[in-house]
C-alpha cells in the first residue's frame, strides 16, 4: 500500500520535543487513555482515590478521568475522550513516530492522519473503523527520512567548499582591489595628459585660423564673385519674367469681359487675387522683419553684406521669385486649357498668347532652378568666432573638413595637415585613456561591492555571487541573479528588485526591494527563501500579495549535516511533549487549524 506521507505530521512530532520511555502509574496499573507513557505518573490517584486537574484549579474523584464529562477547566480530565474538546489526546502510533490531536477530534468519524494507528477512532463511531497503517507510513516516513539525509550530507559537503571558497574570496579581492587602484592611479595620469595634448592641438588649430584669416577671406571672396555674379543674373531674369507676368494678370483683370461669366477666366482672376493677397502679407512680414533687423544694428546703420551673405540673398531671392513665376503661369496654363473659345475675348486671348510666347523660356528657366532649394550655408564669414564655426560642425572631422578645404583655397593646405594628425592622434589618446578609466572606475566599484557584502557567518554563500538562475512557469520567466537582481521576462523585462539585505539571523531568507511600481501599487519586491538542496536551481515563484514576490531556493548553502545529531537518523520513535494547559505550541496550534483529512483511501 501506497502512503502520502506528506499527511503525517512528523514536524509536530520533532517539534514537540522529547519524553522518556513508558510507564503506569494509576492505581490499577491500566494506563490512562490518550496519555503518553512518560506522563501516565500525573494521572495517580492519590490516597482518598481524588485526583487534581493538571491546571490545578481543581479536585475530582479519579473515577472522573476520561468517564466522557469534562470536570476540569483546563480539560485535563479527559485526554481520552471529545468531552473538554480542549485536551490533547496522544497516538502511540507503533512503527511509526508519535502525535497529539486534539481531543475534539475523537470518535468524530473521521480517521485523522495524525494517529496513523486508529486510536482516534476507537468507539468505531458510525462504524467507522480506522486501520492500523503505521508500518507502512512509518516505512515510508523513514524512507523519505533517508533521502532528505542523504540530499542533506551531500549538501553539506558542497557547502564546505563553499565556505572555503568564500574565506578566501576577500583576500582574493583584496589583493585585486589593491592592483586596480594602482593601475587606476596611472591610467588617470595618462588620460590627463592626452587631455593636456589636445588642448594644446587645438589652441595651435585656433591660431592658424586666426592668422590665415585674411588670406582666407580673400581666396574665399574671389571664388564667390563669379557665383554672386551668376545669381544676379538670374535674380534679373527672374525679376523680368514675374513682372511680364503679373502685368499680362492685371490687364486680363481689367479688361475681360465680365458679362461672359467664363468660369476658368473667373477662376484664375481669383487666383491672381489671393496670389496678390499672400505677396502683401509677404512684404509685411518683410518690412517688419527689416525694422528690427535695423533697430538690433543700432546707430551703426546696416552693415555691409560679406560675400558669402550675398551669395545667399542672391540664392534665396532668386527661388522665392521662381515660385511666384510658378504660380502666375500655372493661372494661365489652367485658364488656357479650359476657357470658352466662343467668347472670342481679346484680353483673355492676349494673356494666352503672352504665356505661350513665354513658355519655351519658362521652361528652360524651370530647368536651370532645379534643385534650388534654400540651403543652410556655413557661416564662412570669418567675423563668426571659430568655436562658433566649430559648434556648428557636429563632429571634429567636419570641423576639419571645412578648415581643409579653406586652407587648401589659398594654398596653406601643407601647414594646416600636421594640425588635424596631431588633433586625431591625441584625441584617439585621450578617448581610449578616458575609456579605459571609466572601466577600471566600474572594475573597482563591483570589487568594493562585493568586499561590502554579507556572505553569512562562515562566507558560505560567496560562491552565490552574481549566479543567475530561470524559473519558467506558463507565462513569465523569472531570472534571480543572486545578490543582484531579479526580472521578470515576458515580452520585456519587469524589474522587480536589487538586493537589499537578509532577513532575520539564519541566513535563509533574501530580500529585494525597489523594483519597478507596480500600477497603482507599491514598488515591486522579492522575498528569497532558501532550503537545503544538493543543486542550486529556483525551484518555485508565486505573488502572494500584490507585487510582493516570493522565490524558493535551493542550494548547498544552507545545508548543515553533523553525523553526531543526525535526528533524521538517530530520532525517528521521538515522543513528543503533551503540550500542557496554556501552553500549546504555535506548531500544534498551526497544525490543529487545518482541516481534517480522511484515510478512506487506505
Amino acid at each position: 500500500m501506497k502512503i502520502n506521507v506528506a499527511c503525517i505530521p512528523v514536524l509536530v512530532s520533532v517539534t514537540l520535543g522529547l519524553v522518556e520511555g513508558r510507564s503506569s502509574h494509576n492505581n490499577s496499573n491500566k494506563e490512562t487513555r490518550g496519555v503518553a507513557p512518560s506522563r501516565q505518573k500525573l494521572y495517580t490517584a492519590d490516597e482518598k482515590g481524588n485526583w487534581k486537574c493538571l491546571g490545578g484549579s481543581k479536585t475530582i474523584s479519579f473515577k472522573g478521568v476520561n468517564d466522557d464529562y469534562c470536570d476540569c477547566p483546563d480539560g485535563s480530565d479527559e485526554p481520552g475522550t471529545a468531552a473538554c474538546g480542549n485536551s490533547y489526546f496522544y497516538c502511540a502510533n507503533v512503527g511509526h513516530a508519535p502525535a497529539y490531536i486534539r481531543t475534539s477530534r475523537l470518535n468524530d468519524g473521521v480517521c485523522d492522519p495524525e494517529c496513523c494507528d486508529g486510536t482516534d477512532e476507537f468507539a468505531e463511531s458510525g462504524g467507522i473503523r480506522c486501520p492500523n497503517i503505521c508500518q507502512e507510513v512509518g516505512a515510508e516516513a523513514r524512507a523519505e527520512r533517508e533521502r532528505v539525509r542523504k540530499v542533506v550530507k551531500e549538501g553539506s559537503k558542497i557547502r564546505e567548499e563553499y565556505i572555503s571558497y568564500g574565506k578566501g574570496l576577500k583576500d582574493r579581492l583584496q589583493i585585486q582591489l589593491t592592483d586596480l587602484q594602482k593601475k587606476e592611479e596611472q591610467i588617470k595620469k595618462a588620460a590627463s595628459d592626452a587631455q593636456d595634448a589636445l588642448d594644446k592641438a587645438k589652441v595651435k588649430q585656433q591660431e592658424f585660423l586666426e592668422s590665415s584669416k585674411a588670406d582666407r577671406e580673400a581666396a574665399r571672396d574671389r571664388q564667390l564673385a563669379p557665383l554672386i555674379e551668376q545669381q544676379a543674373q538670374r535674380l534679373n531674369r527672374a525679376k523680368t519674367i514675374k513682372t511680364l507676368l503679373r502685368s499680362t494678370l492685371e490687364e486680363l483683370k481689367e479688361n475681360h469681359n465680365k458679362n461672359y461669366h467664363d468660369l476658368a477666366v473667373k477662376n484664375t482672376v481669383t487666383g491672381f487675387d489671393e496670389y496678390l493677397e499672400d505677396l502683401k502679407k509677404r512684404e509685411e512680414e518683410d518690412e517688419e522683419a527689416a525694422a528690427a533687423n535695423y533697430q538690433n544694428e543700432g546707430e551703426g546703420g546696416k552693415k555691409e553684406l560679406t560675400a558669402i551673405q550675398q551669395l545667399y540673398e542672391a540664392m534665396d531671392q532668386a527661388y522665392e521669385a521662381k515660385k511666384e513665376i510658378g504660380r502666375m503661369f500655372q493661372l494661365l496654363k489652367a485658364m488656357k486649357e479650359g476657357y470658352n473659345t466662343e467668347y472670342n475675348d481679346k484680353a483673355v486671348l492676349k494673356a494666352i498668347k503672352i504665356m505661350d510666347d513665354f513658355s519655351p523660356s519658362w521652361l528652360d528657366e524651370q530647368n536651370e532652378f532645379v534643385g534650388e532649394e534654400p540651403i543652410e550655408i556655413p557661416p564662412e564669414d570669418m567675423e563668426v568666432p571659430v568655436a562658433q564655426v566649430k559648434q556648428q560642425a557636429s563632429t571634429l572631422d567636419k570641423f576639419y573638413d571645412y578648415t581643409q578645404y579653406l586652407a587648401k583655397s589659398v594654398g596653406l593646405g601643407s601647414l594646416f595637415k600636421p594640425t588635424k594628425s596631431e588633433i586625431e592622434s591625441t584625441q584617439e589618446t585621450y578617448n581610449k585613456a578616458s575609456e579605459d578609466e571609466r572601466k577600471i572606475k566600474e572594475e573597482i566599484e563591483a570589487i568594493e561591492r562585493k568586499l561590502r557584502m554579507n556572505y553569512g557567518p562562515d562566507e558560505a554563500f560567496a560562491k552565490l555571487v552574481d549566479q543567475c538562475f530561470d524559473y519558467i512557469d506558463t507565462e513569465y520567466t523569472y531570472t534571480l541573479c543572486l545578490f543582484g537582481n531579479a526580472k521578470q521576462k515576458s515580452h520585456s523585462d519587469t524589474f522587480l528588485g536589487k538586493f537589499s539585505s537578509w532577513l532575520g539571523e539564519k541566513y535563509d531568507t533574501q530580500l529585494y526591494t525597489e523594483g519597478t511600481r507596480c500600477w497603482n501599487g507599491p514598488e515591486r519586491s522579492v522575498k528569497v527563501m532558501m532550503s537545503c538542496g544538493s543543486v542550486n536551481e529556483l525551484v518555485a515563484v508565486s505573488e502572494p500579495e500584490k507585487c510582493e514576490y516570493l522565490f524558493k531556493f535551493r542550494t548547498p548553502a544552507v545545508c548543515q549535516f553533523d553525523p553526531k545529531t543526525d535526528l533524521l537518523e538517530h530520532n525517528r520513535d521521538v515522543v513528543p511533549e503533551a503540550p500542557f494547559p496554556g501552553s500549546v505550541s504555535e506548531e500544534l496550534k498551526e497544525e490543529e487549524e487545518k482541516p481534517s483529512k480522511k484515510h478512506d483511501e487506505l
